[in-house]
This record gives C-alpha cells, sequence and structure tokens, in this order.
C-alpha cells in the first residue's frame, strides 16, 4: 500500500517509505475526529507538519493556532493562551483575546509542550478537562471548542516521574499518540526531500530543479543528521545557491557533511537515475569501502561490465577503476567499449 490508498491531502509531508506511510494512515485514523493527539519525536522531524495535516484532514472549521511553549516567557504565557480583560494589569489598555477563543472551533497546537511551567500545567488542565477558559483579569468562565494537539520532542513520561510535568495532565493530553520518525530511520525518503527542497530554493534565473550527483546521495546517507529534516533543508537551500550547470555536487555541500573529503568517493558526475541511483541501497552502517564496492558492482552490471563507460559514469580513471575491481575481487569479463 502506498499513500495513494490514502483519502487526504498530504502534500506537505515528503517521502513514500513505510515510516512516514504508517504516519499517514495514523493522521488520517485520526483527523475526522476531536480526539486529542500528542506528537512526539526529535527535533526538526516535522512535527508541525504532522500537526497541519491533522487539521487540514479534519472537520473542525475554525482556525490552527500554534503555540511555542518553550518561546514565550512563563509571565506572559497566561495571557497569550486565555487573553485578558482592559485593566487587568498595567500596560493592559484593551482586551486581548487569548489563543484559545482564536481557535475556537478549530485547533489548538501547543508544540514544546513538555516545557510548559507547573504553574501553567494547572491552568492547561482545567481549560481541557471542562473546555472553557477565564481571560486574565475576567469574572466568569468562557466556553470553548478547542481540540488540542500537543507535539514535543522530550521523554513525558519520565518528566512526569522527575516531577517536572503533570502526570493527569499527560492522561489528559496523550489520548492517542503519534511518533514522527528521524530522518536516519526513513532514509529511502532523502531523495525525494532533497528534490523537494531544491525546488523549493530553486534560484530566481534556474530553469529547472538540478540533478543530484550520485556521490552526494552517498555522503547525505552517511550523515547522521541531528537536526532531522529540518537541517537536511538548511543545507540544502545553501547548496542550492552555489549549484552550477545543474548538478549538485560534494563541493557544494559544507565540509562537515564530507568526513571523507581527503579521499574521494568514486561516484562525483553522474547524475542520480532510475537506472543506477534507486538500484543501490546505502545503510548507515556500511563503511565508505563497502559503499564504494555496492557502488562499482551496481555501475558495472548496468553497463553489461563495460570497464571504459563505468569508469566515466564513476569519474575515476579507467586504471584506477582496475585497481578497485581487483582489490573487492570484481569480475565482470573484458569488455572495453
Amino acid at each position: 500500500m502506498t499513500r495513494h490508498t490514502l483519502r487526504g491531502d498530504y502534500s506537505e509531508i515528503i517521502g513514500d517509505s513505510p515510516q512516514i506511510f504508517e504516519v499517514l494512515q495514523q493522521i488520517e485514523h485520526f483527523a475526522a475526529t476531536s480526539t486529542r493527539v500528542l506528537i512526539s519525536g526529535e527535533t526538526g522531524t516535522g512535527k508541525g507538519m504532522v500537526a497541519r495535516a491533522l487539521h487540514k484532514n479534519s472537520n473542525r472549521w475554525g482556525e490552527m493556532i500554534s503555540v511555542n511553549c518553550a518561546g514565550i516567557q512563563e509571565t506572559l504565557l497566561e495571557s497569550e493562551l486565555f487573553g485578558y480583560e482592559k485593566g487587568a494589569f498595567t500596560g493592559a489598555d484593551t482586551r486581548h483575546i487569548g489563543r484559545f477563543e482564536r481557535a475556537d472551533n478549530g485547533t489548538l497546537f501547543l508544540d514544546e509542550i513538555g516545557e510548559m511551567p507547573l504553574s501553567m500545567q494547572s491552568k492547561l488542565l482545567h481549560a481541557v478537562e471542562e473546555s472553557e477558559i477565564e481571560r486574565v483579569g475576567g469574572e466568569k468562565p468562557i466556553p470553548v471548542d478547542v481540540r488540542i494537539v500537543t507535539a514535543t520532542n522530550k521523554d513525558l513520561e519520565q518528566a512526569v516521574k522527575d516531577g517536572r510535568f503533570r502526570e493527569d495532565l499527560y492522561y489528559r493530553l496523550n489520548v492517542t499518540g503519534i511518533s514522527v520518525p528521524t530522518l536516519t530511520a526513513r532514509g529511502e525518503d532523502l531523495e525525494a526531500l532533497v528534490l523537494h527542497f531544491l525546488g523549493k530554493h530553486l534560484r530566481p534565473e534556474a530553469s529547472e530543479i538540478p540533478q543530484i550527483a550520485l556521490s552526494v546521495l552517498v555522503l547525505l546517507k552517511s550523515y547522521l543528521w541531528p537536526g532531522n529534516v529540518r537541517e537536511l533543508e538548511n543545507v540544502i537551500e545553501t547548496a542550492s545557491h552555489l549549484v552550477k550547470d545543474q548538478m549538485l555536487l560534494p563541493e557544494h555541500l559544507p565540509e562537515k557533511f564530507r568526513p571523507y573529503h581527503n579521499h574521494p568517493l568514486p561516484i562525483s558526475e553522474g547524475p542520480a537515475t532510475p537506472e543506477n541511483a534507486q538500484s543501490v541501497t546505502v545503510s548507515l552502517d556500511m563503511t565508505l569501502e563497502e559503499v564504494e564496492e555496492t557502488f562499482i558492482r551496481k555501475v558495472l552490471a548496468s553497463l553489461e561490465g563495460n570497464r571504459s563507460q563505468a569508469a566515466k559514469m564513476l569519474g575515476i580513471g579507467r586504471s584506477t577503476l582496475q585497481r578497485k575491481l581487483k582489490k573487492y575481487n570484481i569480475y565482470f569479463g573484458d569488455v572495453d567499449a
């Protein structure tokens, strides 16, 4: 099964790996409900996109309002969430409508919920349980119809054990959970993501999306991506401004993505095409030599053993290819032309 079997619009989420398809299935299952969803995953994995997909494919006609719980000072968070009345405190010259009210009949997305201060957690718990809020300085509760979606890169169960997060609030928010995989866990989506970001950050003067050299894919797949998809986009956005001749090459990547830059990979100029790149599987536990041997074997097989063409596609001299064939005990006959 693929994403084509799904009914919703998930165009913002790129990839067809089994890991991403499972996430899309979960989104589709929960989107039409009003159940609260806790999205977990490392920084940069795309938790915000999952939240937007949940809202986009729901039957809620209100807005999706987002709050970064780590990005608002503790003293201001209550006012931002619940609003305030005129004269509630010094500087409150007018009534302020909080994000709960703005999200009425829609979705309130609380990002980095694990960073919410304990003093605010009790007030959030009341709003969730009673479906009502009270503005700062207000005298009467205001009913709200809000779907709560939260996200965290923290271990909230451990935070509960450590006394940093309320247990009752945790179970109220974690009615159902969606775990977003890391980029390394969904490595087969990497090429599609790179092409997507190249298109997104295409230079104004460029006429088409650049091709990706095979060596670039090897380098990107060999990196651990602590910043996940967000880090990948930043890398490709920067690289897209350096591309010439419509080919993304290793030289366009930051130095940290080329740990073996003193020993260049053999594949440097050939574009990733269905005939060569897509048939090659590169895993994170492979050594550089194993990656090199894999590509040489695949290229030779695709060219029916033609060493001259293989050397040209690999971006190395024929004598260098001969040495590598001997090194890896590769034999494809004596085809030279």
